[in-house]
């Protein structure tokens, strides 16, 4: 009879999930992957509410990815109103998206995946032996906070995000403040790009799934889906082909892609869709150990982005335009964008009066389900014939390379 042994607690990531080792003998032969984190039926809760309520509930699905969820939500509400928001306030929402990037980013590299790099088990072992690296890492994360605050109101449930437009708009002063901020990370963000590139990898090769990225818009925007098997699936059809189906092992629903194959979506998927030609050859044989070098090349990216949207601003000047007045429609929208960790979309119906008919949103990490539980699979395969806490340690690290917030996962 297999022994079956279950990682409980899976250190250094959002939310509660378990992965299950099987062993014949003392030979680890099977890995199961769970996210049983209760299930909190956002969708559920969203349907009866008015149009005007939508965005500011579902952006507490999750803390951490609160801005895009609000933006997302924003997004595809006005969509099924009817409603085409301003350049300006297209591009303050874009900023404020890049901010909780550049948040993400810093926490799971300097925080999160750091200690597995440097032999560490958590914080206060990087503390000791990382001091630099981690207050390096927590002044990027507050400079993302930041950035998130300024425009959205607060860094976590942004209320000055409306639809139609924004509430109070930044000042000269304040769009002064971040881009010499951003000037000053960007130089510091540069010097740890090549000490990230440099880091070996702790994981055999684990060959990547086919990957799915949001395209057609301004970075991290747009309104279909690509994928790097020559798909293009436009927003209206995208829940379809993503097909989630509820299973038994876990509380979060599981991208089916149609039958076709098993995608994955986040920081790999969007460089292996378009990557900057200047660290193309980093990325040859990138592997899902990959995950570390492609998230210090977004963060990059994405304080480079954040800069010439503030200097934008700066340079052309803010104009004071009132959120439009929406009102009550008939109507279905559906909005994609890049979360830190992947695809996301919101789609709501509603009638009439503007009531919340059907509400459908799918995160990154439960699209990336199928993704982990093959790359576990493979990792045991890899490991075939190594000591059971070699194996564990491996797979915990695997999961953590995929950044996974269950909390968003299980909505």
């Amino acid at each position: 009879m297999n022994d079956i042994r279950k990682v409980d607690i899976v250190t250094r990531v959002e939310g509660h999930g378990l992965v299950e080792l099987i062993l014949d003998r003392a030979r680890v032969v099977d890995a199961r992957f769970n996210l049983y984190e209760s299930p909190r039926f956002f969708e559920a809760l969203l349907v009866g509410r008015r149009f005007d309520e939508i965005a500011d509930i579902a952006c507490r699905i999750c803390s951490i990815c609160s801005t895009v969820h609000k933006v997302a939500a924003l997004q595809a509400v006005e969509q099924a109103m009817g409603i085409v928001v301003s350049r300006q306030t297209g591009m303050l929402r874009e900023l404020a998206v890049q901010g909780g990037q550049i948040e993400s980013h810093a926490l799971h590299l300097f925080c999160l995946a750091l200690p597995d790099y440097l032999g560490v088990n958590g914080f206060h072992e990087l503390a000791a032996i990382g001091p630099e690296r981690l207050k390096l890492g927590l002044k990027i994360k507050k400079l993302g906070n930041m950035i998130q605050e300024i425009v959205g109101g607060r860094a976590i449930h942004p209320f000055n995000l409306l639809l139609g437009g924004v509430g109070k708009l930044p000042n000269a002063g304040e769009f002064t403040s971040m881009g010499e901020q951003l000037e000053e990370i960007r130089g510091e963000v540069s010097g740890s790009v090549a000490y990230i590139l440099g880091m070996k990898e702790l994981l055999p090769p684990i060959g990547l799934f086919p990957v799915c990225a949001v395209g057609g818009g301004a970075p991290l925007f747009g309104d279909h889906l690509v994928t790097n098997t020559s798909l293009t699936i436009p927003a209206h059809s995208a829940a379809s082909w993503l097909d989630e189906q509820v299973q038994s092992q876990t509380n979060a629903k599981v991208s089916n892609f149609s039958g076709t194959d098993t995608y994955m979506v986040g920081p790999l998927a969007r460089l292996a869709i378009s990557m900057p030609v200047e660290y193309g050859h980093h990325f040859i044989t990138a592997s899902i150990g990959s995950s570390v070098k492609a998230r210090i090349v977004e963060l990059q990216l994405a304080v480079e982005r954040a800069k010439v949207l503030v200097e934008g601003f700066l340079s052309g000047g803010i104009n004071k335009e009132p959120a439009q007045a929406v009102k009550p429609a008939e109507g279905t929208g559906t909005a994609l964008i890049e979360a830190p960790r992947g695809v996301l979309l919101h789609s709501y119906r509603f009638d009439s009066e503007g009531i919340c008919c059907n509400a459908n949103i799918i995160t990154p990490t439960a699209i990336n389900q199928s993704a982990i539980a093959g790359s576990l699979k493979k990792l045991v395969l890899a490991l075939d014939g190594a000591e059971y806490s070699q194996v564990k340690f491996a797979a915990e690290i695997l999961i953590r390379c995929y950044d996974p917030c269950i909390s968003c996962a299980v909505h």
